[in-house]
């Protein structure tokens, strides 16, 4: 009789306590959600350069995603540190690119980071000379 009853009990216990476990798993989820959102805000973008204005480049390659908007707000750097700034004016035809850009509301692609220093996939590094 006590260990129907002390069954009973745990029974109950673990009804009333499953609806508030639920809730706190849903509540960690929904913390980690927006950092993952945040993360995927920008694609990343690996290509050769076709031609570049000071307000769009445009990339070689097939598809309608060739073409990235250039504004205020992308940064342009030189070395793979990200330290030295660049301008429009560094990026060559046929130069290979590495960077990120998001899509704006209108469906346009918005570049918002140019990076300069990027060795062609495949290719090994190129090794500084040593001073004698």
């Amino acid at each position: 009789m006590k260990s129907s009853i002390k069954i009973l009990g745990l029974l109950a216990l673990l009804v009333t306590a499953a609806p508030f476990a639920a809730t706190a798993a849903d509540k960690a989820d929904t913390k980690t959600e927006p950092a993952a959102k945040a993360k995927a805000k920008y694609t990343a973008l690996y290509a050769q350069v076709e031609s570049i204005t000071p307000t769009l480049l445009t990339v070689k390659g097939t598809g309608p995603d060739l073409k990235f908007v250039i504004n205020a707000d992308t940064k342009i750097s030189k070395d793979k540190a990200h330290k030295e700034a660049a301008t429009v004016a560094d990026v060559k035809p046929d130069q290979w690119i590495g960077g990120s850009y998001a899509k704006a509301a209108d469906g346009s692609n918005v570049l918002h980071s140019l990076h300069l220093a990027v060795d062609q996939k495949g290719e090994p590094a190129k090794k500084k000379k040593k001073k004698e």
